[in-house]
């Protein structure tokens, strides 16, 4: 009897023990795909411990497994796509990550190598270049996986670029305005003689980068054609507006005219690239790519999604991603907001497309052409938290749900704890975090910084883009856009759009804007606005309702509103966040008809907007304080709000020099609005120690009249990741953010001056 319970346990050891070394796979660059993947013989590709995880599953593993990829650089020859088969069971996770303390890069990048020199300069090889070009035999590459970006030591290498100062647009619309004319003016140009333009035999590698006449973003679009003669171009898709003037060639060997750059021409299968050396740099990439990892289910995109079946319990731990290339623009595309990015498109470090609750940890991703990480269509409860984006050519995290209809998929995500850093660095006007018909989306706690435009951005599709459903009402006429526009138009699910309110209604419309409910708190954002213009540190637009920004601490961006709500914004609550106007004094601006209460603005003002829709009546602006040291030229504490009253009022107002103080105060009420700021005062806050970040009142503050909740004196040590935080920074460089001008003195009175 003892032996047969000793044989038991010993069997039952022997089955645990096997079972726990089944649960890890490992993956090294000195492995074998012939090897089980233990750590004494591991595999070499992640794609062959993905294939041992399968079989893990089919033969019953309902536990955690855990690939251990050891330390290295992998590039990866294709895509590693994570499907349904590799789905992880009810209550256990599928785990990717770095071995114990090992650096490992995931790269979609391929090493260039075989360089020579060039001996006879090429035709149109500019002749300062002659004798100092090099040149490089790519046989993989076509004109289908052209890449788009070279690398060297985790920086962009300059393509060779010629500047096409004149360019102006071919077609001209007709008196009758009539509409189809300005998607002619989106392809076709015309350019001066000498501007170097020509019918290039390899025309699909050219690209025009430019500005087409916005302020706030940039294309890269190839050419389709040249005719030399007749001094014209077109574009092979169009432009996201009007082209306008100006703008630069790229990627042709006519411009490669200094060291550094590059030139790609896939029909010869040849990089030409010009070192600032005697000779090329070892360990140059090109970017090649378009995702590192897919993590994909099934998608159903009809209503009832009843075949969707998403790839569950997927994560990411430790790893590094880099080099995809990055995005391009092509016939078939639908943009989101503005063009900022591509509806559901195949670019990114790591895309999910049909998953649930995956994480990304720990992670790092950068130096790369386009997106970090994707959350395209289904994706709910997917977190990524305590990661590093930085030197990204597009977005850093972009969640992107179904045009307007009624389907809802994407949605109750996290991203927490993050550092995104300089993304955009080829499309400008990427952001950090980018959330597109996607709602109850947890925000939280990120730093953002050093970006050419916004930082968060929360969209839905403005109401003029139903332009189609309005006949000959006049209400949005005038912003009717052309057949074929690429902006959200043909993601649109017009049978499940019914406007039962009409036209004029937000209520209509909201049921189609799923950027609703998402929370935005504690994030520190700064330094963004650096490039472009008409941007803003968070910024949303055509949103749901229910969206809540609170307790963000924005400041030293240039250019536009520190925190806006714009065109066609509803139902948003922004409350208890901390601005510092520094550059820009644009502190909140509101438009729409949204709540701002209980924030802090120092040396910022208070506004709304006037291009498209305006601020509703409604809007409520009360209980703020605005705490003046600068001696600006706007003539109040606010800016264009005519259309607001009453719900204008309990806010506290100061400024360090009483004098301008009351000059501000008083421009405050209007003849046209006599109970706008009715109940507000001209005081000091008394603020408890500013100087070192607590924006607490002290006690006597005539906030408390006011109403005005205090903000907790440890506020700031609340703001950005925990291993990252807002204060040091604060105590050490940005004293002068609450400092007053030469010359003033803080006052230290209580004057108390009430409308």
């Amino acid at each position: 009897m003892t032996q047969n319970i000793l044989k038991l346990l010993l069997t039952i050891v022997v089955a645990a023990t096997a079972s726990v070394q089944a649960s890890q796979i490992h993956v090294s660059l000195s492995g074998d795909d012939k090897n089980p993947g233990s750590k004494v013989k591991p595999v070499r590709t992640l794609k062959a411990a993905r294939d041992k995880v399968r079989v893990l599953r089919a033969e019953g593993e309902k536990g955690d497994v855990r690939v251990m990829i050891h330390a290295g650089v992998y590039h990866l020859d294709e895509t590693l796509i994570l499907s349904n088969e590799d789905s992880a069971p009810q209550g256990a996770k599928t785990i990717y990550r770095a071995a114990t303390d090992e650096k490992v890069v995931l790269s979609g990048g391929k090493m260039v190598d075989g360089w020579r020199r060039l001996e006879t300069a090429p035709d149109y090889l500019p002749a300062v270049a002659h004798g100092k070009v090099w040149v490089a035999e790519l046989p993989w590459v076509t004109p289908e996986t052209r890449f788009h970006a070279l690398m060297l030591d985790g920086g962009f290498m300059p393509r060779a670029r010629g500047e096409v100062p004149s360019i102006r647009n071919r077609e001209k619309v007709p008196k009758n305005g009539h509409i189809n004319y300005l998607n002619l003016m989106k392809y076709r140009f015309e350019f001066a003689y000498d501007e170097g333009l020509r019918d290039w035999p390899n025309l699909e590698d050219i690209e025009l980068f430019k500005q087409p006449t916005r302020l706030w973003l940039v294309n890269y679009i190839p050419l389709g054609e040249v005719d030399t003669e007749k001094k014209e171009a077109r574009l092979s898709v169009p432009a996201t507006y009007t082209i306008g003037k100006g703008g630069f060639i790229e990627n042709a060997i006519d411009f490669l005219d200094e060291p550094g750059e590059w030139v790609l021409n896939t029909r010869e299968k040849k990089l030409y690239y010009w070192p600032k050396a005697d000779h090329p740099e070892p360990g140059i990439l090109a970017t090649v790519l378009d995702e590192v990892i897919r993590v994909e289910g099934v998608s159903d995109a009809s209503l009832g999604g009843e075949k969707e079946k998403p790839v569950r319990g997927i994560v990411f731990k430790g790893l590094t991603f880099s080099h995809a290339d990055r995005q391009r623009i092509e016939p078939d595309d639908i943009g989101i907001q503005h063009d900022w990015d591509m509806w559901d498109k195949d670019n990114g470090l790591i895309r999910f497309r049909s998953a649930k609750d995956c994480i990304v940890r720990e992670c790092a991703f950068i130096d790369s052409g386009s997106d970090g990480v994707r959350m395209d269509l289904f994706c709910q409860g997917i977190t990524v938290t305590h990661s590093r984006f930085d030197n990204l050519g597009g977005v850093g995290v972009l969640l992107s749900g179904y045009g307007p209809g009624l389907k809802d998929v994407n949605h109750s995500n996290v991203i927490s704890e993050n550092i995104i850093t300089r993304t955009g660095q080829l499309f400008w006007h990427s952001p950090a975090i980018f959330i597109s018909q996607s709602g109850k989306n947890l925000i939280r706690k990120n730093h953002i910084h050093e970006l050419g435009y916004t930082g968060i951005v929360v969209s839905g599709v403005r109401r003029r883009l139903y332009a189609r459903l309005f006949g000959e009402d006049q209400y949005l006429k005038k912003w009717y856009f052309p057949e074929g526009t690429r902006e959200v138009m043909n993601g649109f699910r017009w049978d499940e759009i019914e406007l039962k309110d009409g036209i004029h209604e937000w209520s209509s419309f909201e049921p189609f804007a799923h950027a609703r409910g998402n929370i935005i708190e504690y994030n520190e954002v700064h330094d963004c606005m650096k490039i472009l213009h008409d941007g803003n540190a968070i910024y949303l637009s055509a949103n749901g309702d229910g969206n809540i920004v609170r307790h963000n601490v924005l400041y030293n961006h240039p250019h536009g509103a520190h925190l806006r709500t714009y065109d066609d914004s509803h139902g948003a609550i922004i409350s208890g966040n901390l601005v510092f106007a520094n550059q820009s004094d644009m502190g909140i601006q509101i438009k729409g008809l949204n709540v701002a209460t209980n924030n802090i603005l120092v040396n910022g003002i208070l506004t709304t907007g006037g291009a498209g829709n305006t601020c509703d009546p409604e809007t409520i602006m009360q209980r703020n304080v605005l705490y003046h040291t600068l001696s600006r030229e706007e003539p109040g504490f606010f800016h264009s709000l005519p259309m607001l009253d009453g719900s204008l009022d309990s806010n506290l107002y100061w400024h360090v020099d009483l004098k301008i103080g009351e000059a501000k105060f008083a421009c405050q009420q209007s003849d046209k609005s006599p109970n706008r700021d009715k109940h507000s005062l001209l005081a000091d806050p008394l603020f408890a120690n500013m100087e070192k970040g607590d924006f607490s009142f002290a006690e006597g503050s005539p906030a408390e009249r006011l109403g005005i909740e205090s903000f907790p004196a440890d506020f700031l040590n609340q703001v950005a990741p925990e291993r990252d935080p807002f204060i040091a920074r604060f105590l050490e460089n940005h004293r002068h953010l609450v400092l007053p001008e030469e010359g003033y003195v803080i006052s230290k009175g209580r004057s108390q001056k009430k409308l």
